[in-house]
Formats: structure tokens, C-alpha cells, sequence
């Protein structure tokens, strides 16, 4: 089966930016320790806006993406963004090149 990704844009409102990254410690950790289909999650935020954030996602093979996103934990988590996010955008993606890693 073939890698899966996703990215996501995420603008979280301007009193929330600061404390957005901590509220992803227990989402990352449970990634860690419970998703060996997953490669690569990434919480990136923009140098030119604070108050905007990127997640980059791969996944071994759409049933690790599945996994993930059906998880518990992943559950609670998105129920929990609703006081950061003011808009969001995610697109689900196939790998086709890269330079290190991931392919």
C-alpha cells in the first residue's frame, strides 16, 4: 500500500497562539507511544504569523491514517481545539518525491 499524508493549516485565535503548541503535548505522546504506523507528525508554526500553524502528517498506509484518526485520543484532542481554532483547512495527500526518509 502506499504512504499517505496530510497537511493541515491551522489560524488559532490571537489570545490562544502562545499556549496552542502545549495543548498537543498529550496528543504527540500518545502518537509516540501507540501509532507505529505513523511517521511523521509535525507541529509547525509560521515565522511570519504567529498565529498560524502547519501539521505535517505521513502515515505508512491509509489504515494507519485510519487508526489515527479513529482513535480516542485523537477524538478528544479535536474536541478540545474548539477555543484555539478560528479557521482550519487539511488536505489528504499521497507522497510522490523526496529527498530524505520519507519514501
Amino acid at each position: 500500500m502506499a504512504k499517505v499524508s496530510v497537511v493541515a493549516r491551522l489560524k488559532v485565535k490571537a489570545d490562544k497562539a502562545d499556549a496552542f503548541p502545549a495543548a498537543w503535548d498529550a496528543l504527540l505522546a500518545f502518537i509516540d507511544d501507540n501509532e507505529p504506523g505513523t511517521e511523521h507528525y509535525v507541529l509547525h508554526r509560521s515565522t511570519a504569523d504567529p498565529t498560524l500553524f502547519f501539521v505535517t502528517e505521513v502515515y505508512e498506509n491509509q489504515a494507519a491514517l485510519d487508526a489515527h484518526i479513529t482513535s480516542d485520543a485523537f477524538a478528544a484532542f479535536g474536541a478540545s481545539l474548539g477555543d484555539f481554532i478560528e479557521d482550519a483547512d487539511m488536505q489528504f495527500l499521497t507522497p510522490v518525491n523526496a529527498a530524505k526518509g520519507l519514501l
